[in-house]
């Protein structure tokens, strides 16, 4: 009983995932023994199931088919939204499968060539105005994954003159949150000389959620060195700009993390001292309350599915149908109450 097998995962062709699956294939490293296709798998797993609610719903909805009332633990897993799945065989397996069939079937679609123009153009003489201004606006005029991934690459180096790095900047942020994943994958590995400053901003000022915690995972990855030291604390400045309502919290978490450096610690309790941040507690917006309205949500739906497993379908829709009063397009309710 393979409920997963062949199941369409909705990777868009021009997702950067793709591309680095080409290249791996190309230097033999397509194997889940080797460490840098792990890491790829994993991040896919993350951005194309973990996130998305309504890809883990169709899943759930499938195994549920299959498996009959027999609530497994891959059922739970895929049902909690707060659990990660990307330890599971049975997802590694089909969603690389479905990876290397997805990359077979793009190879015929041809990519747009203004953008692979432009990008060009553009990163083969970045300082040369003449090309490299009207390269930006091409880009810029053409929102898509690439032509998103091609302007983040072009401000994360100071490749740019000031005033067209600036330009990039404001057309990767207009784009955004096309460039996310690409930018959070390739922060990963820490193997950059340069911190990519201009990478953080756009975390900060998009509000991504998960910005706070990559600003504090650069400052404990390279803490110790002093060759990062200003990087860092402009780094650390940036805390000063975001919206996240535990920020404050978190800082003081890595404060008192025996495993921090020290120079690190001196740099962060200097912030605390002279910055005003935002508190545990306060009242949150955007995308920090949006998470806490989808995970209550997800808290009230997983009560209902266990009432469904135990065979009380009535109080189980009854469940269901209060919660889609609060939250109508909640994906997994959705798909439960279908299943009634």
């Amino acid at each position: 009983m393979k409920p997963l097998e062949n199941f369409d995962y909705h990777v868009a062709c021009d997702d950067f995932l793709l591309y680095e699956l080409g290249r791996l294939i190309e230097e033999d490293k397509a194997s889940l023994d080797e460490p840098e296709f792990r890491t790829l798998i994993d991040a896919g797993i993350n951005e194309h199931i973990e996130r998305k609610l309504d890809i883990r719903a169709e899943m759930a909805r499938r195994i549920r088919l299959e498996a009959g009332a027999t609530r497994s633990r891959l059922l739970h897993a895929v049902e909690d939204i707060e659990a990660q799945l990307r330890d599971f065989p049975e997802i590694i397996q089909s969603y690389a499968a479905y990876l290397f069939a997805r990359l077979e079937e793009c190879a015929a679609v041809e990519p747009d060539a203004r953008v692979t123009t432009a990008a060009d153009i553009l990163l083969d003489a970045p300082d040369e105005r003449a090309t490299a201004d009207p390269a930006l606006d091409a880009l810029g005029l053409i929102p898509s994954a690439v032509s998103a991934r091609v302007l983040a690459h072009a401000i994360s180096d100071p490749m740019l003159p000031e005033d067209l790095e600036a330009k990039a900047y404001g057309y990767v942020r207009t784009m955004w949150p096309l460039p996310r994943h690409y930018i959070l994958y390739s922060l990963r590995p820490h193997a950059h000389e340069d911190i990519p400053f201009r990478w953080f901003q756009l975390l900060i000022e998009s509000e991504e959620p998960s910005a706070v915690d990559r600003i504090l995972e650069e400052v404990i990855v390279h803490g110790d060195d002093p060759n990062y030291r200003e990087d860092l604390l402009a780094l650390i400045e940036l805390l000063s700009k975001t919206a996240d309502p535990e920020t404050e919290d978190k800082i003081l978490q890595v404060l008192n993390s025996e495993t921090t450096p020290k120079p690190a610690v001196g740099m962060l309790e200097s912030f605390l001292k002279n910055t005003t941040v935002q508190r545990h507690g306060g009242a949150k917006s955007g995308p920090w309350a949006a998470l806490d309205r989808m995970f209550a949500a997800n808290k009230k739906y997983l009560a209902a599915s266990r009432l469904f497993d135990l065979g009380k379908k009535e109080e189980a829709g009854r469940a269901l149908d209060e919660l889609l009063k609060e939250e109508p397009q909640f994906p997994l309710a959705v798909m439960l109450k279908g299943l009634l």
